[in-house]
Formats: structure tokens, sequence, C-alpha cells
């Protein structure tokens, strides 16, 4: 492994808060488990029983429940990653030169994994799966001239054994193409070299590292480095989906089983949910403006907010010619990426309270305008203070600076939330105002916590490392005997568990992603041993 030529990497990377440069490789730990566990799943799914074959999993293969469920949330988890390393990226400017080909091979990543979860969703048969596939033949069949062409490529002749089937063979096919392009990012970002620290760009691209011969080889440190994100994060994907196993009530948008076939009594009272990962996409459809589209409302709504953002990102390397890599250098493209957040996070907490249900116009400009405004000439304001030279904030005060922020960043969303929740049900001009207001203050605190954050990292980058705590490796040995005694205990007690039982497998899913936990940690006491870090 020694003899692999990767690129050795500055020591900041591995320190306290170093992981945000590590998201990528959380992606690959998702992608691995995916495939891992989604071919067990092919084993036994049968296209012409779609709904039976997937219950028969659930109900009658050892540990199958476990798995299916763990397949569902590793591909949560795997979106919200690839979302995470985006906007990270995009908003330190990693788009630019010399890593544009990777930043577009990148943002068709995050489009071919949505996919491959919308034909993976779609799979189970029961009422969510109906629904979610009649909206795609409804966007397909709806792309002028080719539309039907679309419809029979993608979702099959009408019968449910060719839908089932095709279904199937989209979301493998995808999983091939992602393989294909993770392959083409990895060489890229290899070749590329990492984005280094502010402190070393200084903001201005081309941001390349230049490999310092005191950096420390690839192994063991960044291998073990990675090993133990890989289990902890690992450990998490198991373990959220096995506690919802054993809750009595999920809400249906992160119920980890499948919902009733759509041939039942009972599926009308079922929410028509899609994936959340497409909330967004199918509220849109609800707006009255896109209602004179008609047949065309569903390919309209995806066109404006799915297709559009999705192209914007693959052109703004080409867009933003610039070699500033500030975010308040950059105030219009930087004004994009907080509005897309924002929009998403807006669009998909409308879907969850009011699917289905019609806005009007008038309340759509009320929620989406105002952030628009306020963003766009917030950042502005903000770039013309920067470009006064107001910003320089002491590094004593950047910590505390930033944990403010953060604060204020999550309870103002909280109260954004839930002015759009009342707004979405009363909209009168009290309500309007104070989201107005819960927006104006959540952009203020995103922009605060991102400024803040990236103090932080520059602190941090130049902390001696004598100052820094070291772990004996006496202490060393003990806490990691007590993490191993603790492990084996919990492996003896889980190995006794029903594999065919539901409640059983969730409390076996929560022993093993502990285990996972723990291996994860016994590698950070060591390397906090061995290797100072």
């Amino acid at each position: 492994m020694s003899d692999l030529p990767l690129k050795r990497v500055p020591d900041y990377m591995r320190k306290r808060g170093g992981f945000m440069y590590w998201t990528g490789a959380l992606i690959s730990v998702a992608l691995i488990y995916q495939i891992i566990s989604g071919l067990i799943l092919l084993l036994y799914y049968n296209p012409a029983l779609a709904y039976n074959s997937t219950e028969a999993v659930i109900e009658t293969i050892p540990y199958g429940a476990l798995i299916l469920t763990t397949h569902l949330y590793g591909a949560y988890a795997m979106i919200v990653l690839i979302y995470v390393h985006m906007f990270r990226n995009y908003f330190m400017g990693a788009y630019k030169k010399p890593r544009i080909l990777q930043w577009m091979s990148g943002v068709i990543l995050l489009a071919t994994t949505i996919g491959v979860g919308f034909f993976g969703y779609s799979m189970t048969g029961d009422v969510l799966s109906s629904d979610a596939t009649d909206v795609g033949r409804g966007i397909a069949e709806a792309v002028p001239f080719l539309g039907k062409t679309f419809e029979s490529i993608f979702f099959g002749n009408g019968t449910s054994v060719s839908l089932f089937t095709h279904l199937l063979a989209w979301h493998v096919i995808l999983v091939l193409v992602i393989g294909a392009i993770f392959g083409l990012h990895f060489f890229l970002a290899e070749a590329n070299g990492i984005m280094p620290s502010n402190r070393v760009s200084k903001h201005k691209a081309p941001a390349i590292d230049k490999e310092d011969p005191n950096y420390k080889p690839w192994n063991p440190y960044n291998f073990a480095y990675m090993i133990q994100l890989g289990m902890i994060a690992l450990g998490i994907i198991i373990i959220i989906p096995a506690v919802l196993m054993l809750l009595p009530s999920v809400p249906t948008l992160f119920s980890p089983f499948p919902q009733v076939p759509s041939t039942s009594v009972f599926a009308a009272f079922v929410p028509t949910y899609p994936p959340w990962f497409l909330l967004f996409v199918y509220k849109a459809i609800d707006f009255t403006f896109l209602a004179a589209d008609g047949a065309y409302e569903a390919l309209a709504a995806t066109v404006i907010f799915a297709v559009i953002p999705l192209v914007y990102f693959i052109a703004v390397p080409f867009i933003d010619r610039s070699d500033d890599l500030h975010p308040l250098a950059r105030p219009l493209v930087t004004s994009f990426g907080i509005l897309s957040i924002i929009y998403l996070a807006i669009l998909s907490l409308w879907g969850s309270l009011a699917p289905g249900i019609p806005i009007s116009n008038s309340i759509v400009a009320a929620v989406l305008v105002p952030p628009f405004v306020i963003v766009v000439g917030g950042m502005y304001f903000l770039n013309r203070q920067y470009v006064k030279g107001k910003f320089k904030v002491s590094p004593n005060r950047v910590l505390t600076s930033f944990l403010i922020f953060l604060f204020l960043l999550c309870f103002t969303f909280i109260t954004l939330s839930e002015n759009i929740g009342t707004l979405m049900t009363y909209g009168n001009g009290i309500n309007v105002l104070a989201t107005l207001f819960a927006g104006g203050a959540t952009a203020f605190a995103a922009v605060g916590t991102m400024k803040s954050a990236q103090f932080s990292y520059q602190v941090k980058a130049k902390q001696n490392t004598k100052n820094s705590y070291q772990l004996s490796k006496n202490t060393a040995m003990v806490l990691t005997s007590l993490l191993s005694i603790a492990s084996i205990a919990i492996v003896v007690i889980i190995s006794k568990l029903n594999p065919v039982s539901i409640p059983q497998e969730g409390v076996f899913g929560i022993g093993l992603g502990i285990v996972l936990i723990l291996a994860g940690i016994v590698l950070r006491i060591y390397r906090a041993a061995y290797y100072n870090e």
C-alpha cells in the first residue's frame, strides 16, 4: 500500500475539524456499503413480484430488514454527503482552475446519485413507489417530441413486470455510471492535488498545494484516518435505521420500511410523499403559475427547480472567471449558493408540511422573493465592507464568534421553518413580515457562520503542535483494552438475537453500529498515541 502513488497531504487535514476535507472519502464509504448491500438485495428481488419480494426480504431473510433499511439510509447519507461536499467546495471556489473538470464531474455525480435514489425508491412496489413512478412517467411523457420514447425507455411498456424490470435495470445501470464518474473524479482529485487552506492559497486561484517533503506518507497516516472516519460513518448509517426499526410510529417520509401496496384499501390514508431528496421538485408542481402548463406542469417544475440549477452549477467555472476565492469577493456567486440551500430547505419543508396542496402565486412570491432580495442585497453590502478591509477578525475571538453564529443559525432556521409553516396556512401580512425577518436573520447567520468557520480553519492551521496533548501509549493500551472488552461483550450479546425478528434485528443493528463506532474510537486513540495526531 505504501507503494501506491497517492499524494501526501498536510497535517492540518487530519487535525480536529479536518474531517471537512474528507467528505469525499465519506462518500466513498457510503458508496461501497451501497454496492455491497445492494448486491445482497439483488439476490432476492423479483421484478415480477416487487412488493411481495421486498416484504419477503424483510420478514424471512436473515438480517434482511436490517440490510434493506440500511441500504435505504446509506443512500440518504450518500446524497447528504454529496450536497455537503459540493457546497463546501462551491463556497471555497474549488470549481476554478485547475479543478474545472473535477468540479463538473462532481455535479454530474450528484445528479446521477439522485437518479439512482429515485429508481431504487420506486422498486419496492408500495403506494409511495406508485406515486413516484406516476410523476416520473408524467415528466418523461411531457418531453416534447420524445415523450413516449422516454417513457417506454425508463418505465417500460405499461405492464407491472416491465415497469419494475426497467426500474431495476436503470438502478443498476446508473450505479455503474456512478462508478465510472467516481473513478474519473478520484483520478482528477489526485492529479490536481488537495484544495489548500486559505492561509496557503491566500484566497487566490489557482489554489495548488505544493507537496512538502515534511508531509507524512499516505500510509499509514492518511489510511488510518480514513478508516477511522469510515468506521464511525458506517456505524451511524447502520444505527439510525436500526433505531427507527424499533420505534412504534415513524413519519412516512422517514420510515425505513415500505408502505402498503397501491391496491390496498389503506393506500388512500398514506400521504403522497416522494423521496425526501425530491420534495423540492414535487412541491414546485403545486405552484399555481405552473398549473397553466397543463400536461407540462411536472416537466416545467423539474426544469425550473432542478435542471436549470444543475446547469448553473456545471457552468459556474465558466461564469466566474476571476481568481478570487473568498466568498465575500464573489457576492453574486456566493448569493446563488446560499439561495440554493435556502430554497432547497424551504421547498423540501413545504412539501413535507403541505404535500399536494396548490399554492397561489402570491404565497409563492411572499415565500421565495424575500430571501432573494435579502441575500443578494446583504451579500453586496458585505462585499463592499470586505473590499474596504473591515472584516479583519482577531484570531483569539474567531472560535467564539463561530459558535455564536452557529447557534444563531440553528435558532433562526428553526424560527424560519415555523414561520413558513404558519404562512402556508395563514397567508396574512403579519406572517409575511415575520417570515421576511426570519429569512433575513437566517441569511445573516449563515454568512456569519461561513465567515467565522473559514477563520477557524486558519487558527487551527497556525496552532503550534507542541501545545497539543500527547496521549501516552500505556493510557492508549488501557483505553483500547476497555473498548475492546465492551465491543466483544456487545458482539456476544447481539450474536444470540433472532436474525429474522424485526425488533431483534434492530437491536442487532444498534449493537453492530456501536461496535463500528468503538472501532473508530480505538483507531483515534491509536493515532493520538503513536502518531501524535
